[in-house]
């Protein structure tokens, strides 16, 4: 029985580049869902004052949403939101703020899950 070896080499062209890096792991606990709801959002600013920003979800989950917003939020801060089309309400920390084009994507974290409201 005789084995023959055969090597192939293929040359990479110059046009190729390097190849595209794998996809970013996604390290949620809990999978988000596309979503389009009104949501306040109730924020102090540096001074205390509240204010209540109206923003739009774009993906929710248990444990976190992301919505846009007219206005910037300061990232940790701690926040109040009320989702009254979807009947819930409750607490939230802001873990990033994105501008993108005029608007702000805000990552928000719940660390308990929002209750139901009326």
């Amino acid at each position: 029985m005789r084995v023959r070896l055969v090597i192939r080499w293929r040359a990479e062209t110059a046009d190729a580049g390097p190849p595209p890096p794998p996809p970013a792991a996604d390290h949620r606990f809990y999978e988000r869902q596309p979503l389009n709801s009104r949501f306040v959002i109730y924020a102090s600013d540096l001074e205390g004052a509240q204010h209540s920003i109206p923003a739009r979800s774009i993906n929710m989950s248990k444990s976190g949403a992301l919505v846009e917003a007219e206005k910037p939020i300061e990232l940790n801060s701690v926040v109040y939101v009320k989702a009254t089309e979807l009947g819930l309400m409750g607490g939230a920390t802001v873990r990033h703020c994105t501008p993108r084009g005029h608007k702000f994507r805000i990552g928000l974290y719940f660390p308990n899950q929002l209750t139901r409201c009326l």
